[in-house]
C-alpha cells in the first residue's frame, strides 16, 4: 500500500504550526523543514500521535526559527532564476507566482499571478524580456503618477517640470541632474512597496531645491514628505 499523507497541525508557543505527516517504514521520527518552509515529518505506523507531538514540541526553537528565517527572506524581493513557472516575484512589495503559457506575446498581473504569454514558452531569454518590460512600464507609469502628484509643491518653489527616464542601475534607486532637468529611476523599484517609492521621487525632486544632503535638503524634503524617514528605514529594509 502506498504510504498515507496527512495534514495536521500544532500549537507551538502561541503560533498554530501546519506539517504533512507521513507513516511509513522508518525507525525514529524525522523532521524536515522544506525549501518552501513547509514542515514534513515522518514516522512509523505504530508512533502514537502524543509521542509525535511532544517530539515536535522538543524541536520548537529548531521549528519556529526555521520558518521566522523563511518569513524575513520572503519579505526581501525575490530574485526568480529562470523567469519558470511557478517562480516567486515582488511587484510593487507583493508577491506573485509567475505563470507561463503559450500564447500571443502579453504579461498580465492577476491577483496574485502574473501571467507571461509568449509563442515559445519554453524560450527564457523572451521570459525574461517579457518581465522586464513589464517592470519597466510598471516602473513608468507609477513613478510618473507620484511624481505628478508631488509637483504641485515644487513647482510654486519655481522648479520646472523634469525629463524622467527609467533604467536598470545597480547602486542606486534614483538620481537628479537638476542643472539638466533629468531624474532617473531605478526600474527596480517596481519591486519594492509604493511607500519607497514615494520616498525616491520625493527625494529625487527635493534635489532641485538642494543638490546635497545637507541639514537644508532634509528640511526641505520634511516640507513635502513629513514621514520621509519611516519610508526611508522601510526602503533600506528591502535593500
Amino acid at each position: 500500500m502506498p504510504n498515507k499523507l496527512e495534514n495536521r497541525s500544532i500549537l507551538l508557543g502561541s503560533r498554530r504550526v501546519d506539517y504533512v505527516l507521513e507513516r511509513k517504514r522508518v525507525k525514529n521520527l524525522n523532521l524536515r523543514v522544506r525549501p518552501d518552509g513547509s514542515l514534513y515529518v515522518s514516522c512509523s505506523a505504530r508512533v502514537p500521535q502524543r509521542r509525535i507531538d511532544e517530539f515536535l514540541r522538543a524541536e520548537e526553537g529548531r521549528i519556529l526559527a526555521a520558518l521566522a528565517r523563511r518569513e524575513s527572506a520572503e519579505k526581501r524581493r525575490p530574485v526568480p532564476e529562470n523567469c519558470a513557472e511557478g517562480e516567486r516575484v515582488s511587484v510593487w512589495g507583493r508577491l506573485v507566482t509567475l505563470r507561463v503559457r503559450e500564447g500571443r506575446r502579453d504579461v498580465r498581473l492577476a491577483g496574485d499571478e502574473l501571467w507571461l504569454t509568449l509563442p515559445h514558452p519554453d524560450d527564457e531569454a523572451a521570459r525574461r524580456r517579457l518581465l522586464d518590460s513589464f517592470q519597466r512600464e510598471s516602473c513608468r507609469e507609477k513613478l510618473t503618477a507620484l511624481c505628478e502628484a508631488l509637483y504641485p509643491a515644487f513647482a510654486a518653489r519655481g522648479v520646472a517640470w523634469p525629463e524622467l527616464r527609467f533604467r536598470r542601475m545597480t547602486s542606486r534607486w534614483g538620481s537628479c541632474l537638476a542643472r539638466g532637468g533629468v531624474v532617473t529611476f531605478n526600474v527596480s523599484l517596481c519591486e519594492l512597496p509604493e511607500s519607497c517609492a514615494v520616498y525616491v521621487a520625493a527625494h529625487e525632486l527635493t534635489h532641485f531645491l538642494q543638490p546635497n544632503h545637507s541639514a537644508a535638503f532634509y528640511a526641505e524634503l520634511a516640507r513635502v514628505l513629513p514621514d520621509w524617514a519611516e519610508r526611508r528605514a522601510l526602503l533600506r529594509q528591502w535593500e
